[in-house]
């Protein structure tokens, strides 16, 4: 096998992947996570079963490519992290996380349609969880001090995932109706507290 050939078996499976991928996205939306099987994430990218169990091998492997390729948080993270771990580094990385979440041109943001099927099931809140912890744990809690770095983080994602629930699914009045700089000044000092610690801590 020629190196150009082995580039476009690359891209075909790429290309592929990509395809099963956005099908699980419009069926998991429609149906529901329960609802839909392999077969049907199959027939619907135009796929073999055989072969896009080559690709992600069942539904849950398909589901949580579909949320890494929504939240891309790891390179969006990148630059809040560059600067440092500082009293700033909660409102950066809360204004980073959250931004994804607001509605964009095109209405809703893509981020609400995929939650809310990890909410509708366990195996896909289980999948989204891990993928989000991964995210989080991977690329902050190294960066921090303390042997208790990694439940810092864990429940500073659980702070920004909080207000999202009450901003974008339950609607909660106060919260949604202002501007999202108004909540993240709002939440850094607490976010500042569970992130950073104490300053004795640092």
């Amino acid at each position: 096998m020629t190196a150009s050939t082995t580039a476009t078996t690359t891209d075909t499976r790429a290309e592929a992947t990509q395809t099963l991928i956005s099908a699980g996205r419009t069926l998991f939306t429609e149906r529901g996570y329960r609802q839909t099987g392999f077969t049907d994430l199959a027939a619907a990218a135009g796929l073999e079963p055989g072969y896009a169990r080559e690709l992600l091998p069942d539904k849950a492997a398909v589901f949580g490519a579909l949320v890494e390729r929504t939240v891309r948080v790891a390179g969006l993270l990148g630059p809040a992290l560059a600067e440092g771990v500082d009293e700033d580094l909660p409102a950066r990385l809360a204004r980073t996380f959250l931004a994804l979440w607001e509605p964009g041109e095109d209405g809703e943001s893509p981020l609400i349609e995929v939650f809310r099927v990890a909410l509708s099931d366990r195996e896909a809140s289980a999948v989204w969880r891990e993928r989000i912890t991964e995210v989080l744990n991977g690329s902050v809690d190294q960066e921090l001090p303390g042997e208790d770095a990694v439940l810092r983080t864990a429940l500073f994602g659980a702070q920004l995932g909080g207000t999202v629930v009450a901003r974008h699914l339950t609607g909660t009045a106060a919260v949604a109706s202002v501007e999202i700089e108004t909540v993240i000044e709002t939440i850094t000092p607490a976010l500042r507290r569970t992130l950073l610690g104490s300053a004795d801590a640092r």
